[in-house]
């Protein structure tokens, strides 16, 4: 069983290490039509391919990384706008309380007045 796993496991690895990118791919057509000795070795052409795949590859996960940034920030102020908002809620609270103490002296005031 742990054999089979091994194998199974190095198989794969390998067909993931074997696989080529477009351009890559690209270049390898192009140097095997200058190279009709079929030799086996990557050409210039594929090398060339190799780097422009992995540059994009590069680029593609730097753009994902500043699209991760800017969710982040993104969170970070909506995180921030709910702390403002729960503590102007807080403020709302405590001023309406205060208005009602108010509000009740100053109808008792007019009750006394009015000799209730």
């Amino acid at each position: 069983m742990n054999r089979k796993f091994s194998i199974s496991a190095l198989i794969v690895c390998g067909l993931l290490a074997a696989c080529d990118g477009p351009r890559e791919n690209a270049g390898e057509k192009a140097d095997a039509a200058v190279n009709a000795s079929g030799v086996i070795e990557a050409g210039p052409q594929e090398r060339l391919g190799e780097m422009q795949d992995r540059t994009a590859k590069d680029r593609a996960k730097a753009i994902e990384a500043q699209a991760d940034a800017a969710e982040d920030r993104a969170d970070e102020i909506k995180t921030l706008a709910d702390q403002r908002a729960d503590a102007l809620e807080r403020q709302a609270k405590a001023l309406r309380q205060q208005a009602k103490g108010q509000a009740r002296a100053l109808d008792q005031q007019a009750d006394a007045i009015r000799g209730k």
